[in-house]
């Protein structure tokens, strides 16, 4: 178990601003990510409600308007969305009334704007961020992750310049199992240190809280006991395209409708999450099929029965797939920190040719990333990553094949092969 109340979460000075800033801030994310001990810990004084006590819940929804009023703030509303569109609306008419910044923090475990209650979305009035469980940067304490670093690089200076930065760091030390311990681990503070069974224990009861308290309570979903299977299925497809025809056959939900209402639950709960495809004018033959990420790779591990000394072994079924959603998410994480406006998508194209990640500035500029469960690089690794530099040119900035060996090396102009541990240890 990790002590969220001491480390230190990236987001923290983002979210200081925005408190500084706007009327109101809504902190949102999985349950059990460390909303509630974050928004306790950078808020002096004011008003604390948590819509999880029962004796509380009664009162948002029967008088919200009397639950707030003239409360000191910021006032901090904890599973805002339990509260309903009444709450909501009780919200807006104060910060109306008052609106110096910093009136309100609302922390919900559902995507704030897709819970069907809550018709008004606050808009004009807050500020929404995101808070996933720990990054590998987070639980390291380190303050120079990939991200951060290449973003840095590339403001100052070059491609090139970036490079040398990258190839001038010390090699990595962490081993094969080291990698499958922090990927079956994953990122929540309750999980991180059990062991392999009390994981699982965890995870499974975690789910089932998920499943009971958020998607069933706020849908009215009939069959909410098929969302863990649904969720085993998206784990065991994790990294991969999103087909739902085929989801649909192997879990025969009714309607094919039903099952992608099914999946849009447990991307609400932030459990999944969608990569969607990257296209541009040059790439006529590109894929618009997205990727599915289960969003922690403790909770996909968890859900397959995966342990850490079972995906250490090179020919484990999803050691590739847990590996990419490993990185994926770490880089996600670190950009809800340091980036929120950059934009990730994957690339794949008829004939085959695909990107894992690709990491897109507002001008359009992105950097390509390609992830090897295995410890041996060769250029051919990058060969798709070359031709989609050559396809694009200059918005082509820099690529990464991440690797669980040592040595960074240089595949080709612009093209690097890195440690994976260099997203938290650079």
């Amino acid at each position: 178990m990790v002590d969220s109340a001491v480390l230190q979460r990236g987001i923290e000075p983002a979210l200081r601003h925005a408190l500084g800033t706007f009327r109101v801030v809504v902190l949102q994310g999985p349950r059990q990510s460390g909303k509630t001990t974050l928004a306790r810990r950078i808020v002096g004084g004011g008003t604390f409600f948590s819509l999880d006590d029962p004796a509380l819940l009664p009162l948002a929804l029967d008088d919200p308007t009397g639950l707030i009023a003239d409360r000191a703030r910021p006032v901090i509303i904890d599973e805002v969305q339990r509260g309903g569109d009444d709450l909501v609306r009780a919200v807006k008419l104060a910060v109306d009334s008052d609106p110096s910044p910093g009136g309100f923090l609302l922390t919900g475990s559902t995507s704030f704007l897709t819970v069907p209650v809550l018709s008004e979305s606050l808009a004009g009035r807050a500020v929404f961020l995101d808070l996933a469980p720990f990054s590998q940067l987070e639980i390291a304490r380190s303050d120079a992750g990939l991200l951060s670093v290449v973003l840095d690089a590339l403001t100052r200076g070059t491609a090139s310049s970036a490079g040398s930065r990258l190839l001038e760091a010390p090699p990595s030390t962490v081993t094969q199992l080291e990698y499958a311990q922090r990927i079956c681990s994953g990122g929540y503070p309750e999980a991180i240190g059990l062991s392999d069974a009390d994981r699982g224990l965890w995870f499974s009861a975690y789910v089932h809280t998920a499943v009971t308290r958020d998607v069933v309570e706020f849908t009215g979903a009939r069959r909410s006991s098929e969302l863990p299977r649904l969720l085993r299925a998206i784990a065991a497809r994790t990294a991969g395209e999103l087909v739902m025809a085929d989801l649909h056959r192997d879990l025969e939900f009714g309607s094919i409708e039903t099952t992608a209402d099914y999946l849009s639950y447990l991307e609400m709960t932030h459990l999944v999450a969608r990569l969607p495809g990257w296209a541009t004018g040059a790439a006529t033959r590109a894929k618009k099929r997205s990727k599915v990420h289960v969003t922690d790779t403790g909770l996909a591990a968890a859900m397959l029965g995966v342990t850490a000394a079972s995906l250490s072994n090179p020919t484990a079924a999803s050691r590739g797939a847990l590996h990419e959603s490993f990185a994926v998410n770490e880089l996600r994480r670190q950009a809800a920190a340091i980036a929120p406006d950059l934009r990730f998508s994957h690339y794949r194209d008829s004939r085959g040719r695909e990107v894992d990640l690709l990491i897109e500035r507002p001008d359009g500029r992105f950097i390509a990333v390609e992830v090897k469960a295995g410890a041996t690089v060769r250029p051919a690794d990058a060969k798709w990553m070359a031709w989609l530099r050559d396809l694009v040119g200059d918005r082509f900035e820099l690529g990464i094949v991440l690797h669980t060996g040592r040595q960074p090396i240089r595949l080709s102009e612009r093209i690097f092969a890195l440690p994976l541990s260099f997203l938290w240890e650079l």
